[in-house]
């Protein structure tokens, strides 16, 4: 007797069932796992280029340079810190700062050691001891007492191990962190122009420094340094710039002015074509503070933020909203809010009430910046009241 065969055996279907399940042909199951896997390998790339190309940076080998050579500066510097920090910077930090300086804690109105104690503790500042460098203004005939430590900064050059280090004057605002200029073309210097002055081509200014470290370039500018420098030009706190443009006028790398170096004072500017750099673009406060990445503070001969308006001085300086002495509009309001923000924050962080006005009619009218409205050397009264040991 012949057996059937399995197709000829009967089938028993139940019509309540679902339908069955789909089966996978082999040849789609590959096609996935090839997508899959091509989406896998260009992944880091696409996430390398929407986050700027970090992906795969070792923040490490890069460093934010800050200095002080006073109290002012100590706190100004830790400000920076603290911007570093609430902005997301990656990088390290490091800070230069007198030698004689300890962190050890004396007491309440140990102010130094407490900021220093606050960068290392709370903002990861590295901390690093130095002699100041310092240079001394000459006239033709003779030497004078000015001295100028400001060019401190250029203790940036020694930090050799790391690949690229900015380095930031101290009176300065951050409105956003700089870690993509740690990524910009291999050069030995990049800087923005100094779009505010008259000579052209602008100058470079050292605001802002994006340098490849160097023990040789240190010591070039030190024995520059040794040779003194114009009396003008130290008393303005000029001299840095002037050094910087000498080594650096034809081979820096230009960084571009907008966003990287913004002058309250241009808030006060009628004419802004320089800033904007197209004569036909319409001046947009709003825009042009939203775009900043750094705010340089800079009304002479209206005091740094640290030293308090002389009324006067503020009714004749502020921005004037197209002729109108009352009321606001936004250069002024975002002008008065870069110092009031710098203030606060000087108060809250560093525990440091602003230094009083200094008399209006004895500062205004100038050939050039004086200490009186420049300098850092100011004592200030401490939060709580009491004033420095420094300052008695």
């Amino acid at each position: 007797m012949r057996r059937k065969r399995s197709d000829e055996l009967p089938r028993f279907v139940n019509d309540d069932d679902e339908p069955p399940a789909f089966r996978w042909n082999r040849r789609y199951a590959y096609f996935l796992a090839g997508f899959i896997f091509i989406c896998w390998l260009l992944y880091p790339s696409s996430s390398a280029t929407r986050k700027g190309g970090d992906t795969h940076v070792k923040w490490s080998n890069y460093a934010y340079s800050l200095y002080a050579t006073d109290s002012a500066t100590l706190c100004h510097a830790v400000l920076l810190a603290d911007a570093l920090e609430r902005l997301g910077s990656k990088a390290d930090r490091v800070l230069f700062y007198p030698s004689y300086w300890d962190t050890k804690v004396s007491d309440s109105r140990d102010r130094d050691s407490q900021l220093l104690v606050l960068a290392r503790s709370k903002y990861r500042v590295k901390l690093l001891p130095t002699e100041l460098l310092s240079v001394s203004g000459t006239t033709r005939d003779q030497w004078t007492g000015t001295w100028d430590k400001s060019v401190t900064k250029f203790m940036a050059f020694s930090l050799e191990y790391y690949d690229r280090v900015i380095a930031l004057d101290s009176d300065v605002t951050l409105l956003q962190h700089l870690d993509e200029l740690f990524l910009l073309p291999d050069a030995p210097m990049a800087m923005p122009r100094a779009y505010w002055t008259e000579s052209k081509p602008w100058p470079l200014t050292s605001m802002l420094m994006v340098i490849k470290p160097d023990l040789k370039e240190l010591q070039q500018f030190k024995d520059r340094m040794l040779r003194g420098g114009d009396d003008m030009l130290v008393n303005a706190h000029r001299f840095d710039m002037e050094l910087v443009n000498e080594r650096f006028e034809d081979n820096a790398l230009v960084l571009p002015h907008r966003p990287y170096a913004l002058l309250t004072g241009e808030f006060r500017r009628h004419d802004h074509a320089a800033y904007l750099g197209n004569p036909t673009e319409k001046w947009d406060a709003e825009k042009a503070y939203k775009e900043a990445k750094l705010v340089h503070f800079s009304d002479w001969p209206l005091p740094k933020p640290w030293i308090m308006w002389p009324v006067e001085g503020l009714r004749e300086m502020q921005p004037d909203c197209n002729g109108s002495k009352e009321g606001t509009c936004a250069e002024r309001r975002i002008w008065k809010s870069l110092y009031d923000d710098f203030r606060h924050r000087r108060r809250d962080i560093c525990k440091l009430l602003s230094v009083p006005a200094p008399d209006w009619h004895t500062i205004k009218g100038g050939e050039h910046p004086h200490n009186a409205t420049e300098g850092t050397g100011h004592a200030a009264p401490h939060i709580d009241g009491t004033t420095p040991p420094a300052a008695r």
